[in-house]
């Protein structure tokens, strides 16, 4: 039986290419939050600390009294260079 993560990425990878660069948001959006960038790239939280320390930009580290903010834009280029 295959893990749920497994299935998560064999979704993605099948969806990839199809809409992924048209999810809804402006060039020039920022995203606050892990949980958020989380729920748009379709991934979990972990992953995106993950990516954090493989070099994913950010615009803000967050901390315990700030939240940590994405580029977007900066984010799936990042993504993409990263896949290929």
């Amino acid at each position: 039986m295959r893990s749920s993560n497994y299935l998560r990425q064999a979704k993605r990878r099948q969806n990839r290419g199809v809409d992924s660069d048209n999810i809804g948001f402006m060039p020039n959006d920022k995203i606050v939050g892990k949980e958020t960038l989380a729920s748009l790239m379709d991934a979990t939280v972990t992953s995106v600390e993950r990516w954090i320390r493989d070099g994913m930009p950010v615009a803000q580290r967050g901390d315990n009294l700030q939240d940590w903010v994405f580029d977007l834009p900066a984010v799936k280029k990042w993504y993409q260079e990263t896949i290929e």
